[in-house]
């Protein structure tokens, strides 16, 4: 039980991590705007190739700032759980989906700046 709360918990936070890391690379791109995290999640739902479209960038900030940091995140967890490191790519994917429904349902978390 406790194994999987610490798993949650982990999961959560690089939900987290890969949202900052998203926004922080929008707001360079795009300028810091009160609605920037609508925006993204306008532009990721339901595929996250939209971002692509939203910075311009070539898919850079879609796989940089998201993908890779799940795919980083799954592979440490593959070294605990055997099963997750026959799909890596494809649970980035989820994880990413997820972390994007995380943001849809959360934003004012991420529209931070306003307050600085």
């Amino acid at each position: 039980m406790a194994k999987e709360k610490k798993e949650k918990q982990a999961r959560h936070d690089i939900i987290v991590d890969m949202n900052d890391f998203l926004m922080d690379y929008a707001a360079t791109k795009l300028g810091r705007q009160p609605d920037l995290a609508q925006k993204i999640v306008a532009a990721g739902q339901p595929d996250l190739t939209g971002l692509d479209d939203l910075f311009k960038d070539n898919g850079v900030g879609r796989r940089t700032k998201y993908l890779e940091l799940a795919e980083g995140f799954l592979r440490d967890e593959a070294d605990i759980d055997a099963d997750l490191a026959k799909d890596v790519s494809g649970e980035s994917q989820e994880l990413a989906k997820e972390a994007m429904s995380y943001l849809s349902s959360h934003p004012q978390d991420f529209d931070r700046w306003e307050e600085a």
